[in-house]
């Protein structure tokens, strides 16, 4: 018996929480793009769930997918088939339901660091000094406090990624869509961010969903993982992290992490090493 099946025969019955509608439902997510004469199928029959104040992640190979399905879910783009489901309701097609961070910070340079942080508000209304106060609380939490009426260019990277995530956790939607925010970091900073982003979340408890080719962040950071083949792509597995909260970063070196991290990296291998025998045979 592998790991996730022990996880699996271990998991805990339902809850009241549980049994509400899923911050987000997407069932049997799939899509195609036409190229002139020819048709490249990216997702296939997706199907995942983020429950209410979960953390959620998505490992897969490269160009797999993963984006296409996040601009499925903010609307940007309408799938060839299935539904895409918040709170029960069912919004496919519909833009400003999440909110959403790129792999880069996209701060407007124009901004101040407090005026970026509060655009996501500005945009659904106005932004009262209730709402100014809080955000100055939170970028003092986030490590930014002084830095209010600074400009991104004279920030770190690091910080710059800090002010914008605060900007998509301070938005009005439940659901935060985090398209691999570290990815561009060098590895110290990246760790950093990963202990500082699970501390921010162990008191905001948002719903998120979260995109990473890092299988190590993934079992770090998350309640429940997607493991995605290669293009087109579909569910391969999915892990139930056992590990408990609050999780520290001291976690990575238990021998159960390891043996899961293992376990993860053997089918995202497997599933890299299909594709490039997929292209090879083209």
């Amino acid at each position: 018996m592998s790991i996730t099946e022990e996880i699996r025969s271990d998991a805990k019955p339902a809850t009241a929480e549980t049994e509400l509608p899923p911050a987000l439902e997407a069932s049997g997510i799939s899509k195609s793009f036409r190229a002139k004469r020819s048709s490249l199928q990216v997702l296939d029959d997706i199907t995942l769930t983020v429950r209410k104040g979960e953390f959620v992640s998505i490992v897969g190979p490269s160009g797999s997918g993963k984006s296409t399905l996040f601009h499925i879910i903010g609307g940007l783009v309408k799938p060839d088939a299935g539904t895409v489901r918040m709170n029960g309701t069912d919004v496919t097609g519909e833009q400003g339901h999440i909110s959403y961070m790129p792999q880069q910070p996209a701060l407007f340079p124009w901004r101040t660091i407090e005026d970026n942080v509060l655009l996501s508000q500005e945009v659904q209304g106005s932004v009262d000094q209730a709402a100014r106060e809080n955000a100055r609380y939170w970028l003092d939490k986030v490590g930014l406090g002084g830095f209010e009426k600074a400009h991104p260019h004279t920030l770190s990277g690091g910080m710059q990624q800090r002010a914008a995530f605060l900007r998509a956790l301070l938005s009005p939607q439940e659901l935060m869509c985090l398209d691999e925010p570290f990815s561009a970091l060098d590895a110290l900073t990246r760790s950093d961010m990963q202990r500082w982003l699970l501390d921010i979340w162990e008191e905001s408890r948002r719903s998120v969903l979260f995109i990473t080719h890092n299988i190590e962040e993934a079992l770090l950071l998350s309640s429940r993982i997607y493991v995605f083949s290669g293009r087109p792509a579909s569910v391969l597995q999915v892990v139930d992290v056992p590990f408990p909260r609050p999780r520290r970063e001291e976690i990575i070196e238990h021998p159960d992490f390891i043996k899961l991290r293992r376990e993860l990296s053997g089918w995202m291998r497997e599933e890299q090493q299909k594709m490039q025998g997929s292209r090879s045979k083209k």
